[in-house]
């Protein structure tokens, strides 16, 4: 969403910190905790004390670098075709019954981050999300069910949406509509592995 009070400045390190989520998650596992960020305080729980990273990848940008202006909202003065980026994912974990996907921005000036695409009830045998056709889909913190892109102000600052793509031991998640927060804590204790990607994406002043 785009928020057009004065953004805070990015917290020090911020960017290597996000760019370094995999080495993060790695040295999680040993704690049986895997991921926290700046900005968050949500935790996911592991259900075992090794989980098990994997990789993802998309066409359509490479880790650390921009979106495709395709992504881009299409309201608020925002003007993209708000349609999702391709992802691919590969060496799941063993045991994996489905996948949970949360697009966060935490460069907004929002607490906890803004939540952009919420997705679960992926099917174990799912090993792409190809655009806006999603499987089950929460709800986004611009307030819709389904993918909500980009739209940072119009600053030129460069902000950073984090992919993160869990493997669990659900085979069932919940309904459609659920927010973030409920995601997280129905995720809480099943999660077998996390890989991630992160994508940025900039207006111009």
């Amino acid at each position: 969403m785009r928020i057009t009070h004065r953004l805070a400045k990015p917290l020090p390190g911020k960017i290597s910190i996000l760019v370094g989520t995999g080495i993060l998650v790695l040295c999680l596992l040993a704690l049986s905790v895997l991921l926290s960020f700046s900005r968050t305080s949500h935790v996911v729980l592991a259900s075992s004390n090794a989980l098990h990273p994997f990789i993802i990848t998309s066409s359509d940008f490479r880790d650390g670098g921009p979106l495709p202006q395709k992504t881009e909202f299409n309201q608020f003065g925002c003007t993209g075709s708000n349609i999702a980026p391709q992802l691919n994912w590969k060496n799941v974990p063993a045991g994996t019954r489905s996948f949970a996907m949360l697009m966060s921005d935490y460069d907004a000036p929002v607490a906890g981050g803004f939540h952009h695409w919420i997705v679960y009830n992926i099917p174990a045998s799912a090993r792409q999300q190809e655009g806006n056709h999603a499987f089950t889909e929460g709800t986004n913190s611009y307030g819709f069910i389904g993918y909500g892109g980009p739209c940072p102000p119009p600053t030129g600052e460069t902000h950073h949406y984090l992919f993160l793509l869990y493997a669990t031991n659900l085979a069932h998640v919940g309904a459609q509509g659920l927010t973030f927060g409920e995601v997280v804590g129905a995720l809480r204790g099943h999660v077998l592995g996390a890989t991630s990607i992160i994508g940025t994406f900039h207006l111009p002043q």
